[in-house]
């Protein structure tokens, strides 16, 4: 049997991703004493960084942030983490709707017209977007019209030929890694409206999400914050009992600890935090909305060649396909490194039904598509790695969780209210990039400033 231990605290935190450990920082710099309680026996949550050759690291979670991520650049800055810039010289290869495979330049004059219109309906997104609150989508003024359908009817709803409508798909599953079938259209005008403009959020090149990369890789960043903080961090501790009362926490973990306090931020995702069980239990509005918030699913797939031969050719390393399995890919290739590295992303239907399949079998696969678009040189790479994040026993999916359609008009108002001394973080209840690791400060932020609020007055 275990052994009862107790740890004391002004602010109990669980989970020690971003969102985590930006809270407890920002409660610590206020005088007040944080405990962060993490399930994994490492940090960083969905950040992910692993060195699969001596030297070169690769990003099997969170990897960029883009031009309008203010406070991770602050942060980086912060911390001492260099940045730089995300490769985009030269074109992307595109393979939709039985086109074959083409370049960029001959897949625009082929289907100008086509991505005229589609560029009509990004026009569009961003108009309906801007009437949607950040903070309270169920406020909008077609909230209840948005909800009720979802991305996919609004997408087969503008008129869209073939390629436009298939680009479109793959663009939006990219960002919400699933289905637009599974995703109500208000949840996509919010996410929308949480990143700017679709300009910001669906592009690669200046102005959108995938701009920059950390020097050393993304794991930097938490690895330096739990630095800062490391007597304030407990791993392998995973919470499964949270008890509340009007002026006062005691957050049991597996394994025995105990750890009491006068407030608690639960930072980590909804479904997540709907799996810790609550003395007294939560409002029914709270279970229902985490039963209906479920993580999306993403697999990264890394390529890594003796050196990045695509670039003499002419390419970026991106390519878009409706063949797949991988849906789109980036040259990841390392500043100062001689190594050529080709990430591939299966998000969505790709992911659930390619993680069923042997790694052998994965890479066999997405090595011929490799070839069909960069040519023979792909088929020999020097090694490869992948990783499914539903697999992983706490995070159990990917970098965001959506709302089906009713959710938000429903329940969403319970997406960060506090509870009594509960209180809710994590990039999931972002109003500010939310599911990026911008959205991950925010929420921590936003969470802190509650519990120094309430404690501090």
């Amino acid at each position: 049997m275990s052994q009862t231990s107790r740890r004391d605290a002004d602010v109990v935190i669980v989970g020690a991703g971003l969102s985590g450990m930006i809270a407890a920082r920002t409660v610590l710099a206020a005088g007040l004493q944080p405990l962060v309680l993490e399930a994994d026996e490492r940090v960083g949550g969905r950040i992910l960084t692993e060195e699969v050759i001596p030297g070169l690291p690769v990003e099997l979670g969170a990897q960029w942030i883009g031009d309008t991520h203010h406070r991770m650049f602050a942060l980086a800055e912060e911390l001492g983490v260099q940045t730089y810039p995300q490769y985009d010289d030269g074109q992307t290869s595109y393979e939709l709707v039985g086109s074959g495979v083409l370049g960029e330049n001959e897949f625009h004059a082929r289907f100008a017209d086509e991505l005229a219109a589609l560029e009509r309906v990004f026009r569009t997104l961003d108009e309906l977007a801007a009437e949607v609150p950040p903070a309270a989508p169920w406020l909008a003024p077609h909230a209840e019209e948005w909800d009720v359908m979802t991305a996919a009817d609004w997408y087969d709803a503008q008129g869209l030929a073939p390629v436009a409508r298939t680009l479109l798909e793959i663009c939006t599953v990219g960002i919400l890694a699933v289905p637009t079938v599974e995703v109500s259209f208000l949840h996509l005008l919010f996410t929308i409206q949480t990143c700017g403009v679709t300009a910001e959020l669906f592009a690669e090149s200046e102005g959108g999400a995938q701009t920059t990369r950390f020097v050393g890789g993304t794991s930097e960043i938490p690895n330096r914050l739990a630095a800062l903080i490391s007597e304030h961090i407990v791993l392998k501790a995973p919470v499964w009992l949270i008890e509340h009362s009007a002026d006062s926490v005691s957050v049991h973990c597996r394994g025995g600890l105990v750890a009491t306090g006068r407030r608690v931020i639960v930072a980590i995702s909804p479904t997540l935090a709907g799996r810790i069980m609550y003395d007294p239990p939560l409002p029914g509005v709270r279970d229902q909305l985490t039963q209906r918030m479920p993580n999306g699913s993403a697999m990264k797939a890394f390529f890594i060649y003796d050196e990045p031969f695509w670039r003499a050719d002419g390419f970026n390393g991106q390519l878009i396909s409706d063949i797949g399995p991988a849906r789109m890919s980036n040259d990841t290739c390392l500043p100062g490194d001689d190594h050529g590295i080709i990430l591939m992303f299966l998000e969505g239907e790709q992911a659930r039904d390619y993680a069923k399949w042997s790694q052998d079998d994965r890479r066999e696969a997405l090595t011929a598509e490799l070839v069909r678009h960069f040519g023979s040189r792909a088929a020999t790479p020097e090694f490869y790695v992948d990783g499914e994040w539903s697999d992983r026993q706490w995070t159990r999916g990917c970098y965001n969780a959506n709302h089906g359609p009713h959710v938000w008009t429903t329940y969403g108002s319970a997406l960060s209210e506090p509870i009594g001394t509960i209180h809710w973080a994590s990039t999931d209840t972002a109003t500010f990039w939310s599911a990026y690791m911008e959205g991950a400060v925010d929420a921590g932020e936003r969470a802190a400033s509650e519990v120094i609020a309430a404690l501090n007055g």
